[in-house]
């Protein structure tokens, strides 16, 4: 197991743990959304072949309408 940081939140999931299934497995809704790793972006064509490693922290940003 390793420990990883969703939105400020300590969280266990399996080792190799690709992004893709962090956001499935947490209900996340993938419209609108934006996901950094580590202070970086990943492109969401990355989400399933980018694995989560050990103390990494992940921000999931939603877009909002508004003015």
């Amino acid at each position: 197991m390793i420990n990883v940081k969703v939105n400020n939140t300590p969280r266990l999931f399996k080792a190799n743990t690709t992004l893709e299934a962090i956001i499935t497995e947490l209900g996340i809704s993938v419209k609108g959304i934006a996901v950094a790793v580590n202070e970086t972006i990943v492109p969401k064509s990355d989400w399933s072949s980018a694995t989560l490693n050990e103390s990494d922290v992940v921000l999931v940003i939603r877009a909002t309408q508004g003015g």
